[in-house]
Formats: C-alpha cells, sequence, structure tokens
C-alpha cells in the first residue's frame, strides 16, 4: 500500500512539474503515503518489541513521512501554480488500481470542499453588499425625516 501511494504521489508530483498540476490529486496522494506508512508502522510495532532500537527508529522514521506529507500538503495548499485543471492517472495493477480510485475520491472531496469554502465566502461578501446598502438607505431616510 505505500508503494502503491507513492507511486500516485510521484504521478501527481510529475504532473505539478508539467504544469498538468492537481492542488487535490497532489494532497489526497500525500496524504495517502501518510496514512499508509502508520497502517505499515502499526503493523510493525505489533509485532516487535515497542522499546527496541530499531522500532524506536522505525517509528521515528514514520514521524519524518508523515511531517514531509505535512508540508507537502501545506506548500500545495499555497502554491499558486494550482488552477482548475485535472490529472489523468493510468493505473495497471489491482492494488494501485485500488489506492487511485481512492485518492481520486479523495480529490473529488477537497475540490467540492474548495468550491463549498469560495461560496461561502461570496454570500459573504453579499451580505457585507447588502448591510452596507441597507445602512446606506437608513442614513439617507434619517437625513429626509
Amino acid at each position: 500500500m505505500v508503494a502503491a501511494a507513492t507511486s500516485t504521489l510521484c504521478e501527481a508530483a510529475n504532473a505539478a512539474v508539467q504544469g498538468n498540476a492537481s492542488e487535490e490529486k497532489l494532497i489526497a496522494s500525500a496524504k495517502a503515503v501518510a496514512n499508509s506508512t502508520a497502517q505499515l508502522l502499526l503493523a510493525c510495532m505489533v509485532k516487535a518489541d515497542a522499546h527496541s532500537e530499531n522500532a524506536q527508529r522505525l517509528q521515528a522514521a514514520g514521524q519524518k513521512v508523515k511531517k514531509a506529507a505535512d508540508t507537502l500538503v501545506k506548500a500545495a495548499q499555497s502554491a499558486a501554480v494550482f488552477e482548475e485543471q485535472e490529472v489523468e492517472v493510468s493505473v495497471q495493477s489491482s492494488v494501485v488500481y485500488g489506492m487511485a480510485a481512492e485518492i481520486q475520491a479523495q480529490e473529488e472531496i477537497l475540490r467540492r470542499e474548495r468550491e463549498l469554502e469560495q461560496a461561502r465566502k461570496q454570500l459573504q461578501r453579499i451580505r457585507q453588499a447588502q448591510t452596507y446598502s441597507f445602512k446606506k438607505m437608513q442614513d439617507q431616510g434619517d437625513e429626509n425625516s
């Protein structure tokens, strides 16, 4: 699962470099890498002595992967390179296909959440404009009285 998520992350990063960027794809892929790494670490800890030196190094490496994924997500969210473009990903194996389908669903969720946030901001601007107009009409009415 880590390999499939990493493969998808590489494809998303490659698309970003080529100018065919999808912010959601990159974010979803980075989160998938972090999540699948965490699952792998959990499986390893079940079988290993949690206090051994190897287990502690493995845990530290997992934390570094999570931190790197979080950093990538923050960088992608603040990058100006991302426009409303879609990235096509071709998958070949069933494990990779399953991971790609999951990432695609996460990408769609992130895209729609961003659209919802934009719509909320637009509604807020409309309400502010209406409030301003209403107050202006009240002020004019008070002057005429």
